[in-house]
């Protein structure tokens, strides 16, 4: 049963690079990257699944949201104030000119290392820094009225 389905991730990962126009040396240097394996027929199951899924995001392109995914994966502690974060992203996006469903995440950085000279990544910060980062936000939408 596991060889047969081994055999069918061969498959669609053969024809999901077909489909993006990846060549024999470009897919293998994926597969290095993300599995540390360059043969399909050396990876298990589980890696076999992780590259066809690298290819799924690739051709389904960046979708709206993605790089916020990592609020979701937080600490409780942390995840509230991130899903602050990524509601004030939202009333950001839809103040802009052509409204946005989420503000970028760079976008908000940029705001908070602006307004509080926060120079981490978001998914690096603890619950005080994502706490000021915040109050910087709801002052920056105060301020630009929403």
């Amino acid at each position: 049963m596991n060889v047969l389905k081994k055999q069918s991730r061969i498959k669609a990962i053969n024809a999901a690079c077909g489909k993006l126009k990846i060549g024999k040396e470009e897919r293998h240097a994926l597969q290095l990257q993300i599995t540390g394996k360059q043969s399909l027929t050396a990876m298990a199951l589980p890696e076999l699944e992780d590259v066809l899924s690298h290819l799924n995001r690739i051709a389904r392109g960046a979708q709206p949201g993605d790089e916020w995914k990592f609020v979701f994966r937080l600490s409780l502690e942390r995840q509230v104030y991130a899903k602050k974060i990524f509601r004030l992203a939202e009333k950001i996006g839809a103040m802009q000119e052509r409204p946005v469903p989420v503000m970028s995440k760079a976008y908000i950085e940029g705001v908070s290392r602006q307004m509080r000279g926060c120079d981490q990544p978001l998914e690096f910060c603890d619950a005080e820094q994502l706490l000021t980062i915040v109050k910087a936000l709801e002052v920056f939408v105060k301020r630009h009225g929403a």
